[in-house]
């Protein structure tokens, strides 16, 4: 599963995780690569990562090729996750971002990322277990001089967006996720944060969810300082209901701004839950996105 494709140095990358068998949770065994460049022969796979490694998203920047993902016990009852952060120049190489390539500890994952035109940093990521920031999402920024110290919001955002999908399209920042129309902390704050975890992901799981693209707004020049409201709904997807909002995109390739956009959706009533969207098949829709300024 996290299955993805890259493309650098006229190479294209697989990247896929490795799980062990484990019914009674998630339990990653870390990240492995396989690449073509004739799209006919491909590599033997080989390991890349950490060891419980979750690699999230690669980005490519001034010649040098970046990657996010998470390391540690996600879903377990103590999670304390460290989101990483590496760079590469062949695609195969990599090596941290800062002292360690970690930029951040707590409950976040799924963290996905992009280059602004000044050449800073900005990401958001999901942050489903918890941490002393609350429950929600978190965004990130790290300016150009030093990729490696990202600043997250002294307080998570209330709403998920889960499985994001950071892109700059026509010089704005938007976001492809799921859509979830309620906040997200649904049992009191003052808890234990085991019980608030696992009350939020029941309640959440029993709601209908959709999929969605967001636009990001960033903090000023010369500031590192969010605005009030960062993140807003562009548009939601047609059809995308159940369990959906897990997204593949890619930018055209041809003269234009635009992008392709893959993403699943169950085959099931507007108001199905999430729990209801994983029983049914899913349906892959493919569209073209096309930016429209007004």
């Amino acid at each position: 599963r996290e299955v993805f494709l890259w493309e650098f140095n006229h190479r294209l990358f697989l990247y896929f995780c490795r799980l062990a068998p484990n019914k009674g949770g998630f339990a990653p065994k870390g990240m492995s690569w396989t690449s073509t460049k004739n799209l006919k022969v491909w590599t033997d796979p080989s390991f890349v990562g950490r060891d419980t490694e979750i690699t999230w998203d690669v980005k490519v920047h001034d010649g040098v090729a970046y990657k996010v993902g998470y390391t540690g016990n996600h879903y377990s009852d103590k999670a304390v996750m460290s989101v990483v952060f590496d760079c590469s120049r062949d695609g195969e190489n990599w090596k941290p971002v800062g002292k360690d390539g970690v930029v951040y500890r707590g409950g976040v994952s799924e963290v996905s990322f992009a280059f602004t035109a000044a050449g800073d940093l900005v990401a958001i990521g999901r942050n489903e277990d918890g941490d002393d920031t609350g429950f929600g999402s978190q965004l990130f920024f790290a300016r150009k001089e030093d990729l490696g110290s990202w600043k997250a919001l002294n307080i998570s955002l209330p709403y998920r967006f889960d499985s994001p999908r950071m892109i700059v399209l026509s010089g704005e920042v938007v976001v492809f996720a799921r859509y979830a129309a309620h906040l997200y902390p649904f049992v009191p704050d003052w808890m234990p944060l085991l019980l608030q975890k696992l009350g939020n992901l029941i309640a959440y799981s029993s709601r209908p969810k959709a999929a969605a693209v967001y636009s990001v707004s960033l903090p000023a020049d010369g500031q590192d300082v969010w605005p009030d409201e960062p993140i807003r709904l562009i548009r939601r997807f047609e059809d995308s209901f159940g369990d959906t909002g897990f997204f593949s995109v890619a930018k055209m390739c041809d003269d234009s701004d635009d992008f392709v956009v893959a993403n699943y959706a169950s085959p099931v009533h507007s108001h199905s839950t999430w729990f209801f969207g994983q029983v049914y098949a899913s349906d892959i829709h493919v569209c073209r996105c096309v930016p429209v300024w007004r």
